[in-house]
């Protein structure tokens, strides 16, 4: 299921423009938050602030320590904006585990990205299936993007995202949904540049 390891940008590589597929990819943005979704006619992105040497590939079984400890992050950064996302303490052995049962399989995609040989971001993906009265039947989910904010900024998330793509263009999935707090600015605007838009608007009360 994870795909080898393979380097997408060496020193001295220049800026690329993404291929994006004729898919049509449909996301959430919620808790409350956002569905958006993917306009196929927008531009590609032209990816120039890419830093150099980083390498996108499967996770392995000795990842998943370092994945855990980027997710605890990835939920403390998540908490600033609703309660909702905080964790139990001591759970990132738990999480680990279960990420590493994931890994044979097929379904679930688990991508990292490596800067001078140091974990810096992932990308947990997988296929699920809406209820039996839903003609879409599959879809692909995008169940966490994180990268550390020194490496931001510098078009890894993006690397992260088109890999993740990869792999549901493989799966033959033509929607795709994730979720993000509402107030994360940041991060709407960072899928309003790849070209995602507001569909719906998803709520909750307490």
């Amino acid at each position: 299921m994870m795909s080898s390891h393979r380097s997408l940008l060496k020193p001295g590589l220049k800026s690329r423009k993404m291929k994006w597929s004729r898919l049509r990819f449909v996301l959430i943005h919620g808790s409350s938050g956002f569905i958006m979704m993917f306009d196929k006619d927008t531009q590609p992105v032209n990816l120039k602030s890419l830093i150099t040497g980083v390498t996108i590939r499967g996770a392995m079984p000795e990842d998943v320590v370092a994945i855990s400890k980027l997710w605890l992050e990835f939920m403390e950064y998540n908490a600033r904006f609703n309660r909702s996302f905080k964790v139990k303490s001591k759970i990132g052995g738990r999480f680990a585990r279960e990420l590493e049962q994931r890994l044979t399989d097929s379904n679930y995609h688990l991508a990292v990205a490596e800067v001078n040989g140091q974990i810096v971001g992932y990308c947990l993906s997988y296929v699920s299936s809406k209820p039996y009265f839903f003609k879409l039947g599959r879809f692909g989910f995008i169940g966490d993007l994180f990268v550390l904010g020194k490496y931001r900024r510098n078009g890894i998330g993006t690397l992260l995202v088109e890999d993740a793509h990869t792999f549901f263009k493989r799966k033959k999935i033509k929607q795709i949904e994730l979720l993000v707090a509402d107030k994360n600015v940041n991060t709407i605007r960072f899928w309003n540049k790849l070209g995602y838009k507001v569909l719906l608007q998803w709520m909750y009360k307490k």
